[in-house]
This record gives structure tokens, sequence and C-alpha cells, in this order.
């Protein structure tokens, strides 16, 4: 990249509720000492709030509508890296940051679910990210850097021979899963319903488990459904797991493991299926009844959240996510790879990753892939993301491990 970059990263949307929490984040990483960063967004009076709450790193404030075309490439040519929570990215013009940043040969990441939004920009960007050496990341929080990562490293794991044929099947199994939601979160929801009801996104579209990998080929014993489980799927029972049921955020994770696999020219050869167990949804209504809601605190959960509110503080530290990952090759061996961290999945969790994903871009280009694009964390960053995040742990406001285990036997 150029060397005469304003800003080394820049955050678009800061003021919302997700954004305000990577903006504290990032104000208080070392690794941003001394460089220039910037808070950006379309109200300058929300901005220098925010700015003037952040005292250490002392981020610059960027003032921009995403209508505003040329003000737009503008921002993306005075950054290194871009990263957005301004959603939901369909209906807030996302494509035109995006497409900026592709455009420009600019590291790109951002928080989108909606999985027909990404098809089309994978459609109308991938081929000029390839051409200006831009890496856009889809899948950014924990839809889907869990899941992603997850497979990476249970795929990892198996150990298959330079000459050796990769035949496997991967599985995700979300045994914690506790949190809330956002005005954010009921805003992306509703924003899916209305491209269905424009005709944007057809039924056919919706329910494509290769949405984000176009022309990629299916596994034979592949079922062809969004979260990978055979069609009607409600519940199975299974051991070490207990009852295992369909998982809310599978069609929008599975997908993105996809596009990593194909992307890797591994489709037609590993299939992922993701679902959660029982255990966590008890966990989650373990953790909303010990503490009364939030009401004994104060901090009530907010079941109707308007845009710009989300969870209260109590539950974006004691919130938790856990995935099981496991891979089993066509020749009975068997892998494991576990990702969980603490705080709230969708925000104070998120929050995190991001902020990582961000920095790795910045910081880890040259033991990062070579490769660019429109792609997935696994694809765009690989370890050089498994390090970071597992770096980052710190045991109070989120934990990620990683560990991945071969099996003694095949079974």
């Amino acid at each position: 990249m150029s060397d005469d970059k304003q800003f080394d990263l820049l955050l678009y949307g800061a003021t919302g509720f997700t954004g305000k929490l990577i903006a504290e984040y990032l104000d208080k990483h070392p690794e941003l000492e001394g460089r220039s960063w910037a808070i950006a967004g379309r109200n300058d009076k929300k901005l220098e709030v925010l700015q003037k709450s952040l005292s250490r790193q002392g981020p610059q404030r960027v003032v921009c509508d995403l209508d505003d075309v040329a003000a737009v490439d503008a921002m993306v040519r005075s950054a290194r890296v871009v990263i957005s929570t301004a959603g939901p990215y369909s209906t807030h013009n996302g494509e035109s940051l995006l497409g900026a940043c592709a455009r420009a040969g600019v590291h790109y990441s951002d928080l989108s679910g909606e999985g027909f939004w990404q098809r089309e920009m994978i459609d109308a960007f991938h081929d000029e990210a390839v051409s200006s050496g831009a890496k856009i990341v889809l899948g950014g929080g924990v839809d889907s850097i869990p899941s992603d990562l997850g497979a990476y490293l249970a795929l990892q794991a198996l150990d298959f021979g330079a000459d050796e044929p990769v035949e496997a099947r991967i599985t995700g199994k979300y045994t914690e899963y506790s949190g809330s939601f956002s005005g954010g979160t009921i805003a992306s929801g509703k924003a899916r319903q209305a491209a269905l009801r424009s005709g944007r996104l057809s039924k056919e579209a919706m329910d494509d488990p290769y949405i984000l990998a176009p022309g990629a080929q299916s596994r034979a014993d592949e079922e062809p459904t969004q979260d990978g489980m055979p069609a009607g799927f409600l519940r199975k029972v299974e051991a070490g797991y207990g009852v295992l049921l369909p998982f809310f955020m599978a069609k929008i994770n599975a997908p993105i493991v996809r596009r990593s696999l194909a992307l890797q020219g591994l489709d037609g050869h590993v299939s992922y299926r993701e679902c959660c167990s029982l255990g966590m949804w008890s966990r989650i209504s373990w953790l909303y009844f010990s503490r009364g809601f939030g009401v004994p605190l104060g901090q009530p959960i907010n079941f109707v959240p308007k845009s710009g509110e989300g969870p209260p503080k109590w539950l974006l530290k004691q919130g938790a996510f856990s995935v099981e990952v496991t891979a089993e090759a066509s020749d009975g061996r068997l892998a494991k790879a576990v990702v969980a961290g603490k705080g709230d999945p969708g925000y104070g969790a998120t929050s995190k990753m991001l902020g990582e994903l961000a920095l790795c871009l910045l910081l880890d280009e040259q033991v990062s892939p070579d490769i660019a694009g429109v792609l997935t964390p696994a694809t765009a960053l690989g370890d050089a993301l498994v390090d970071r995040l597992n770096d980052a742990c710190d045991g109070d406001f989120m934990q990620l491990y990683s560990s991945a285990e071969r099996a003694s036997t095949h079974q």
C-alpha cells in the first residue's frame, strides 16, 4: 500500500451501538499508539461527542454521507484499512463504501449478515478487488469468524498429505451463545424481508446453500440446505452433546464457510453443516434468570431495542459463546477445533473480533495469505488472525482460544 495515507485505520458507523464499542476497544489498543486513525459517520455532533469520550489515542473524525460518491472516494483513499458497522448494509448504501475500497485497493471488513447483499458485493466487486489488491473480508464479527476459523482449524488438524485427496465433512455445534440483540439486529431482519417483498431477493436465492460461492459444487452426500442439516431437521440426540437443534445463526455462518472452501478449491470435496445443542439454550436461560433479566442490577434487558440501542453493560461482559467444530475425513480420521469467547457474542465479543481483524489487515500483511478479492476471515488472514485473536485473550473482556486434536484411532 501507499505510504502517503492520512489514516492507518478508519471506522465508519462509529456512533452506532456496536461502532462505539469498537471505537472504545481501539482507543485502548497499544498497537494503535502513535498511529493515525479516524472515526467516521454522517453526524458530526455525534462524532464529536464520541471523540471527546476517547481519551487515549485521540482519533480524528471524518464526516461523510455514503450517498456522496466523491466524498466516499476521498475518505477511502485517505485510509489503509476501513471497517464499517453502518448496517443494514443493503439499505444504508453499504455498496458505496465497500465498492470504493475494492477499486482503491484499500482493505475492508464489516458486520453484515445479509447474505443476498454479500452475494451482490461478490458479483460486483470481487474481480475489481483482485485487480487492486484489496482484501474485502465478509463476516468480520461473531457471524462468522468463530465458524469460519473453527472449520479452518479443524480441517487443518486432519493434516492431509500433499498428494492426499481432501475429502471431509465438517460440523459446527454451538454449545454456548449467551447474549442479546440490538436495534441493528432487528433492522437487518427487516431489510431482508423488504428485499424479499421487492424481488431483490428471491426465495430460491435465500435458500441457496452456495449463495456466496457462485459456481461451486457440493459433495454428493451434502444436504441442499443453507445450514447443511437435513431438510426439516428439528432435533437429534448425539453422544456428548445431548439434543442437537437448528441454530438461528447457521444460515448466515454456513455460506461464509462454504465460500472459504470454494476459494480454496475444496468445494465438492468438503462439506459444512451447523447446529446447536439444547444446552446452549439452557445456558442462555440460566444467565437471564440468574440475573433477574438485569432488573435487580438496574439494567434490564431491552427486548424491543430501537436503532442505536443494544444489550445492557452486564450482558456485554457476562455473555459468552463457544462452538465445537469437528472434521471427519472419508477414511474415518477425526479432528476437532474449539473457538470460544467471553462477552455478548454479537456485541461485546464482536467488537473485539472486528477490531483485531482490522489490525490484522493493517499490521500482519507480511504473514497473511497473498490473496485479494471478496474473501472470508479464514482465506484473507488464516493463521495470522488465529494468532492475533489468541494473543488478544486477556481473561477479562473476552477470551478466544482454539485447539485442534487429531483422533488417535479411526472411527
